[in-house]
């Protein structure tokens, strides 16, 4: 006990009061520790850049950014953050303070304020025990120091650090939404006097196909037929149903396959930019859509929101741009496309002739891309963002970036930049997502905040979670990973991202462009043969046996992991299709599925979507793997923030299993309990709460293929906080009490001074809503706050008789 507040206890009369055998959050120089160890404990070691562990979360570049590293109690002698700026070229090692432990004193917290920059940085930690030293990023712990970031093969290596993008901020609509994919043609017919009829117009010598609802809408002839049949869905289809998906449902943004002139169904071949398919309604059709959903709230009082499909890469061989083009070489559109041997012979993408690239080499044709992404964020239309399509894929005459395994081509990231400053000087607040087929993160788009917001988070989740859940890749190819190859997945591409981008990923099961998500799951796989124009055959995967249980393990994951979650239209019903065939990706709508409080996927979606807007953790919260059990097929991990700590268990296996999770690495306080939130469908049975033992571990019993969730009360890392951290003289701090004396006191006083208890003061504390206790105190102008704390019956927390003990910086 420090010989000053021994006195001060004596004078006030706290003689004989007791001392908590709480644990140490007392700040201790590093170089004043005695060596508790014979090596670091790599297992220990976490960091993520959830709120707990990386402050701000979307930094400016004017300010100071706080990281934390978790370790074992009393296992580090030092610990730094090793920094490494993008701009200067330099690495920097900034040295971290020991902050405390948490409330179980199984682990220790190390803290260091980075100062502001404007550019971008990676980092990883240095731990130091005194005789050995680990190194830890975003895939781990490794007793090798990580090279420095170098910049070869037109693309950075980073070697998996942490990622620092100041100024990079994604709309916080985005982030707490929930996302709702529409192929417009194959969702609802609103309209049918405006419907494509039998024989309309010919592409490319094959007639339109007036389709009846619900019918194949695979032909048998994926190049011709199937891309010019039709079924009928409208904008004003899609207008008619905002009640069901933003209240019986439950999602609020709307994001629309491309809705502009073309000949085909999917319409990924733009005639016109600047005007929507009459078919689909027209302009007035997509004003009257946008304006009705920005008026509707959804059940979590969120406005509607509406994304457009930006096709930009190319257009279709009908626009008259490029009709002009092949016209003369005088036209002004001539060298908006790139021909080898005009008029008939020109860059095409992915070698399709109806699709001519777009030549990126021309400003004009940029500035034009430009008027038409910023007219539909503009009055009438005021649409809330675009989803770039093969955004990758833009060059400058004729050169495909993306093919060709180039990631840092100029003139791409030339125009994505421009695009980003130009639709944020229209609409600051719009979300912008790109396409990314890769296996690997668009981070070259992302790390610097100055292109996209986020991207379609294939290589991130679609393909994990479609691997371990189904046994299948996004290419309906049989693959299958463990939970353990699932936990090293995922947190690699969640963390090699800035946090802006973390929470804007487009997590989705399903696309218009891979088979179902309920066709890779289902029990078995039925096909169907067609014949071809030619009079051949060919064969595809044709619906099945469902397996529910698949289904719903695949919203769970997609519902309590870190991103948007996204719903492919149909997905919410298990919707199967025609394997890998594009047609059969795209079926109508069955809303006879959805009727009548739907089938128990449906309402799985309902009550998972309402969970997600309750629990605020699963937006913003910390992932923190915990279990990855290759035996019982089990992957549990952890969902914080400083309000609510989230455990999910997901059980792949076919039958129940029990499965023990160390909660305590979670900061979950041993003997205490957890709420089960789990929404119970296809009979399901869990219990409604689980208890924490004496060891910090909890027991769970799990049904095969299902989940369970569970939710406490979180709060701080460090059993007594402070915020900001360090203090600053002068400003008013927030000090917030989780220990002992938290969960028993009727009522909590703070005695606190400053530079060993010079300006003692008692302030009485307010007990919150989750239990913790706060106080809001001036800080006085010193180096270092000291505290203790009294209860209502005279009992004392004094840090063991260290005293708490805070940094205060000028």
């Amino acid at each position: 006990m420090n010989a000053n507040f021994r006195t001060l206890m004596q004078t006030f009369a706290f003689v004989g009061a007791s001392t908590f055998a709480c644990v140490s959050t007392a700040w201790v120089n590093p170089a004043d520790i005695v060596q508790a160890s014979t090596s670091v404990d790599s297992n220990a070691l976490f960091s993520d850049q959830g709120p707990l562990y990386f402050t701000p979360q979307e930094p400016t570049s004017n300010q100071p950014i706080t990281v934390t590293l978790r370790a074992s109690a009393g296992n580090l002698s030092s610990a730094n953050v090793v920094v490494y700026n993008t701009a200067s070229g330099s690495t920097t090692y900034y040295p971290m303070s020991l902050e405390g432990n948490d409330v179980n004193g199984v682990y220790e917290f190390w803290s260091a304020t980075l100062p502001a920059t404007s550019n971008t940085e990676y980092y990883y930690f240095q731990a130091n025990d005194g005789s050995s030293t680990v190194y830890y990023n975003a895939s781990g712990a490794t007793s090798t120091a990580y090279p420095t970031p170098t910049f070869s093969g037109n693309q950075w290596n980073t070697y998996d650090d942490f990622v620092i993008s100041p100024n990079f901020s994604t709309p916080s609509w985005a982030q707490n939404g929930v996302m709702y994919q529409i192929f417009v043609d194959r969702f609802f017919d609103g309209d049918v006097s405006n419907d494509v009829t039998n024989g309309e117009y010919s592409w490319y010598g094959h007639p339109t196909v007036q389709l009846s609802w619900g019918q194949d809408p695979e032909l048998g002839d994926p190049g011709g037929a199937d891309q010019v049949a039709f079924a009928g869905g409208d904008l004003e289809g899609v207008a008619d149903k905002l009640n069901y998906i933003e209240h019986t449902l439950g999602a609020n943004i709307l994001y629309l396959s491309p809705v502009f002139t073309a000949n085909t169904n999917h319409k990924y071949d733009v005639q016109n930019y600047f005007q929507v398919d009459p078919h689909f309604g027209g302009n007035s059709a997509l004003e009257t859509l946008i304006s009705d959903a920005h008026n509707t709230l959804d059940n979590a009082g969120q406005q509607g929101r509406v994304i457009l499909d930006g096709v930009f890469n190319h257009t279709g061989a009908s626009n008259s741009w490029f009709t002009s083009a092949q016209s003369s070489q005088s036209s002004p559109y001539y060298n908006w496309y790139t021909f080898t041997n005009w008029p008939s012979q020109y860059a095409t993408f992915a070698g399709v002739s109806n699709l001519p690239k777009l030549n990126y080499g021309s400003s004009s044709l940029q500035n034009e891309i430009l008027s038409v992404a910023d007219t539909y964020l503009e009055p009438p239309f005021d649409a809330d963002g675009w989803r770039l399509d093969a955004p990758g894929h833009i060059g400058a005459n004729g050169y495909d970036p993306e093919a060709n395994g180039n990631y840092n081509d100029p003139t791409n990231h030339a125009f994505w930049e421009s695009f980003r400053q130009s639709v944020k000087s229209v609409n600051p607040n719009a979300f912008i997502f790109g396409e990314w087929f890769e296996g690997s993160q668009p981070e070259e788009w992302l790390n610097n905040g100055n292109q996209w917001d986020g991207s379609v988070n294939y290589n991130g989740f679609l393909q994990p979670a479609s691997e371990w859940i189904t046994g299948y890749d996004d290419g309906f190819n049989a693959n299958s990973i463990s939970p353990t190859t699932l936990e090293s997945w995922l947190v690699g591409t969640l963390n090699s991202v800035p946090r802006a981008a973390q929470l804007a990923q487009v997590n989705e099961l399903s696309t218009q462009d891979v088979p179902r998500f309920a066709e890779r799951a289902a029990e078995t796989i039925n096909y169907k043969t067609y014949t071809t124009p030619s009079g051949g055959t060919v064969t595809y995967p044709y619906g099945g046996t469902p397996n529910l249980w698949k289904d719903y393990l695949g919203a769970f994951l997609q519902f309590t992991y870190v991103g948007i979650p996204t719903i492919y239209y149909g997905d919410e019903y298990g919707m199967m299709g025609g394997g890998n065939n594009d047609a059969g990706k795209r079926w109508t709508f069955d809303w006879s599925q959805v009727a009548n409080g739907g089938n128990s996927v449906f309402q799985l979606y309902q009550q998972l979507i309402a969970m997600r807007h309750q629990y605020p953790a699963l937006t913003d919260g910390s992932f923190m793997p915990l279990v990855a059990d290759d035996n019982s097929n089990i992957f549990a991990f952890a969902r914080m923030d400083g309000q609510q700590r989230i455990i999910v268990v997901l059980n792949n296996s076919n039958g129940t299993e029990t499965e023990t999770i160390p909660v305590y690495e979670a900061g979950s306080p041993y003997n205490s309990s957890f709420t089960n939130i789990t929404p119970l469908v296809g009979g399901a049975s869990e219990a409604s709460s689980v208890s924490v033992d004496g060891q910090g571990n909890i027991s769970v019993t799990v049904p095969g293929h299902y989940a369970e969730i569970l939710v406490q009360q979180g709060g701080p890392l460090t059993a007594v906080s402070t915020n900001p951290a360090p203090l600053v003289a002068g400003q008013q701090a927030t000090i917030t009490y989780d220990d002992p004396l938290a969960s028993t006191a009727s009522s909590l006083t703070m005695h606190w001074g400053y530079n060993n208890w010079n300006g003692i003061t008692n302030t009485v504390m307010t007990r919150q809503s989750n239990g913790e206790w706060t106080a809001v105190i001036t800080v006085p102008n010193g180096s270092v706050l000291n505290a203790a704390f009294e209860d209502s019956n005279g009992d004392w927390d004094n840090d063991n008789s260290q005293n708490y003990n805070f940094p205060i910086s000028s």
